[in-house]
C-alpha cells in the first residue's frame, strides 16, 4: 500500500476506529493528540502533513501489547530482541507496532516504519518523519511532564535542535530513576552533538 492510500480521509478514518476499538481511552487521546502534534510540526518543517498526522495518529497501536505480544511482533522485524528490551518491553512498542502495521495492513512505507520502530528511544541515522514523530509523542499537549518552560524553550530550535532537547529531557527522566539507557539513544545523542 502506497502513501496515497494510506493517507486517504477513508484509510485514516478506518484506522481511527480501529485505534478507538483496540486502545484505553487515555491511550488513544495521546495518540490523536500526537498526530495532531506532528501534523503542526510538519507544517512549520515544510513536511507532507496528511503522512506525519497518519504516523502520529499510530504511533503507539502495539503499546498496549502484552510482554509475550510485544517480543513476538518485534523479533519479525530482524533485530534481535535484547536483554535491556526484556527488562523494560515497553522499548519494544515501537517495533512491534511498525511489524503490525506492515504484516496486519499491508504498509511497507520505510519512512513510516522506521519513524515507529525509533519513536521510543530514537536512533541515529532518523529522517524527518521519526524525528518529527520522536518530538511530537513527548510535547502532545495531553502531556503532563511538559512545562511550559519547556516547550518555550523550543521555540526558535530547528528539527534537530528539538530532537536533542526531548532526547536529554528523556535521558534526565530516566537518570533520575537510575533506569537503563537504550545505546541506540546515546547514538543519536552522540550523532546530535557531532553535527553542532
Amino acid at each position: 500500500m502506497n502513501s496515497a492510500d494510506f493517507t486517504s480521509d477513508a484509510f485514516i478514518a478506518k484506522m481511527n476506529s480501529y485505534l478507538k476499538s483496540h486502545l484505553s481511552p487515555s491511550r488513544y487521546e495521546h495518540s490523536a493528540s500526537a498526530a495532531e502534534t506532528c501534523r503542526r510540526l510538519a507544517e512549520e518543517f515544510g513536511f507532507d502533513e496528511k503522512l506525519a498526522f497518519f504516523t502520529g495518529l499510530v504511533h503507539d497501536i502495539a503499546r498496549e501489547y502484552s510482554k509475550e505480544e510485544l517480543v513476538k511482533w518485534a523479533s519479525q522485524d530482524g533485530m534481535p530482541v535484547r536483554d535491556i528490551d526484556l527488562d523494560s518491553p515497553v522499548l519494544l512498542h515501537g517495533r512491534a507496532g511498525a511489524m503490525v502495521l506492515k504484516k496486519e495492513f499491508g504498509i511497507a512505507d520505510k519512512e513510516v516504519l522506521d519513524a515507529l520502530s525509533a519513536h521510543t528511544t530514537g536512533t541515529s541515522g532518523m529522517k524527518t518523519l521519526a524525528k518529527i514523530l520522536f518530538v511530537a509523542d513527548y510535547i502532545e499537549p495531553k502531556r503532563k511532564h511538559i512545562t511550559p518552560e519547556f516547550l518555550a524553550g523550543l521555540e526558535g530550535l530547528d528539527l534537530d535542535g528539538m530532537v536533542y532537547a526531548v532526547l536529554m529531557g528523556t535521558l534526565n527522566h530516566l537518570a533520575s530513576k537510575g533506569k537503563s539507557v537504550a545505546p541506540e539513544a546515546l547514538e543519536l545523542k552522540k550523532e546530535l552533538e557531532h553535527a553542532e
